[in-house]
């Protein structure tokens, strides 16, 4: 059976990844190792006791924050032959690891996403796919249907190693919350020719804890980075001739926001992140 390294990318969560690793030694096929990626401000006493008391956990320390880097550096010290991305907030079924690693019996597999249960888009419907029409993203990952998919939910995947070694890693220009950076990711992956399996049976119940992990100090921070996010993975993956109108929908969509919360100057907060995302797609190009 294929090895595989558990990454766990951790921002001021110190309970949640502590009940995280418990969970984790549950596991009906354990992982081969377990990375915690720890960004917190400060250290955590027991997260670190806790590694050192079991030689198949390793404690990262990283300074910069965000979790694209983390994702990165959990790639760069992990050796298993596939790498398993969790949320700390999250409580994984026992055979979760089992069900990651017996997908990979297929040598077509070179990537595997798990049921979410909470959070997610339910219902019947597609599961993981991306219309380049207009880059509409459907996740639909609390679903039971195992399938091929487009992309894989962020906190409950995994790869092969070889998609990190020819596609690169995660995109650290996805600041902020992140959004997007998961599916820009396993698109670039997609276009590589690697192909993906959504796998109910590995399965895991998300917390969503209101603080800590990629959780925005506040609205605005939010919502400057959710503008940027969104436009720069449809500069990069919708088609060029239905961007006006993802635009003009976005502008609109600031429009509501600055209502429900009653301050127009939300406006001007998603067109800086607007702006900026384009300069971000520019820079890189």
């Amino acid at each position: 059976m294929i090895r595989i390294s558990v990454v766990l990318p951790t921002l001021d969560r110190p309970e949640a990844i502590y009940n995280l690793l418990r969970h984790l030694e549950h596991q009906t096929v354990p992982p081969f190792e377990i990375i915690v990626v720890d960004q917190s401000t400060e250290p955590d006493l027991r997260l670190a006791a806790y590694a050192a008391d079991h030689p198949r956990v390793r404690l990262c320390r990283i300074s910069v924050k965000g979790l694209p880097n983390a994702r990165n550096v959990g790639v760069r010290e992990s050796r298993g032959e596939a790498v398993l991305f969790l949320d700390d907030d999250s409580i994984p079924d026992a055979d979760l690891v089992r069900f990651h690693a017996e997908a990979y019996a297929d040598a077509e597999v070179a990537g595997v996403g798990g049921q979410v249960r909470g959070g997610y888009d339910r219902g019947g419907g597609a599961i993981g796919t991306f219309r380049e029409s207009d880059g509409r993203v459907v996740r639909n990952f609390g679903a039971s249907t195992r399938c091929a998919v487009d992309h894989l939910p962020g906190g409950n995947m995994s790869f092969r190693r070889e998609v990190f070694d020819r596609v690169g890693g995660f995109d650290p220009s996805y600041g902020g919350s992140a959004i997007g950076e998961e599916t820009d990711f396993c698109l670039r992956a997609r276009r590589a020719g690697f192909r993906f399996l959504f796998e109910p049976r590995a399965s895991l119940e998300h917390l969503h804890l209101p603080t800590g992990g990629c959780r925005a100090p506040n609205f605005e921070d939010w919502l400057y980075w959710h503008s940027h996010n969104t436009v720069l993975f449809a500069l990069r993956h919708a088609r060029r001739a239905l961007l006006p109108l993802f635009f003009l929908k976005r502008t609109l969509r600031l429009g509501l926001f600055a209502i429900e919360h009653g301050s127009p100057a939300l406006i001007a907060v998603g067109l800086r992140g607007f702006t900026r995302g384009i300069a971000t797609y520019r820079a890189a190009r």
